[in-house]
């Protein structure tokens, strides 16, 4: 009876394994998948806001309101940069106590 028992719990701890792997893999792959869509997202405001910022530059005429424009849109460039770093390390922070919670 014993040698079926440690067959079975070995069989067990095989199983727990291999699921624990898998899940990490899945994890492994969700927060590397979740970094791009960070990356890729600040990288399409920062282009958004170039884009404004062109725009602003070329259109208007008179140089004292183009110059408070291009300090407003720098500004909010600047705010949003800022938010997107801070969510970014919140992420982390986040993930790297998930990480150790499950060790």
């Amino acid at each position: 009876m014993d040698e079926k028992n440690n067959w079975k719990e070995l069989s067990d701890d095989i199983s727990n394994i291999s699921k624990k792997i898998k899940s990490s893999i899945t994890d492994d792959e969700n927060i590397e998948d979740l970094k791009k869509s960070l990356k890729a997202t600040k990288e399409s405001i920062s282009n958004n806001f170039n884009d404004l910022l062109q725009i602003v530059e070329s259109t208007l005429k008179d140089e004292e309101i183009k110059e408070d424009a291009l300090n407003l849109v720098n500004n909010l460039k600047d705010e949003m940069s800022n938010f997107m770093n801070t969510a970014k390390e919140t992420v982390s922070e986040v993930l790297h106590l998930n990480n150790l919670e499950e060790e």
